[in-house]
């Protein structure tokens, strides 16, 4: 049996191209949100960053470039949405997309009033989190 190998055959690692560049900021205090969170946008193919403060997040904005941003909406030193004026006048393009457990029409309505492009509730599962990056198209 000549020219048969028995060793398996290489197969290169699927890369989503379409994501491979995304740059996704996360905005939140909490270790485990954004150590959960990040781990499933490296999994979708996406490159995450986290900070944990508003000011922590608005060193990374005046850093680097980001098409997506997942905003907390309480923080240790203020509230998500004294961010977003910042957010949109630095980063025009990126989309926001607002998390908190304060999942209330109160909340939704000024996220969307103040600049936000999407809203996710606390806890969020990967389908909510794969929905909200579908829906603003990142």
């Amino acid at each position: 049996m000549m020219g048969v190998s028995t060793r398996p055959k290489f197969r290169p690692a699927i890369v989503n191209t379409a994501t491979s560049t995304k740059r996704i900021l996360i905005i939140d205090d909490e270790a485990d949100i954004c150590l959960l969170l990040s781990g499933l946008l490296r999994k979708l193919g996406y490159i995450p960053t986290c900070a944990h403060f508003i000011e922590e997040g608005r060193q990374c904005l005046n850093t680097q470039k980001f098409d997506a941003i997942f905003l907390d909406l309480n923080l240790p030193d203020g509230i998500g949405f004294d961010l977003l004026p910042f957010i949109k006048e630095d980063q025009a393009q990126a989309k926001i997309i607002m998390i908190s457990a304060f999942d209330g029409q109160a909340e939704r309505k000024r996220a969307t009033e103040q600049g936000a492009d999407y809203f996710v509730g606390k806890p969020f599962t990967r389908r909510s989190v794969e929905l909200a990056l579908q829906t603003i198209q990142v």
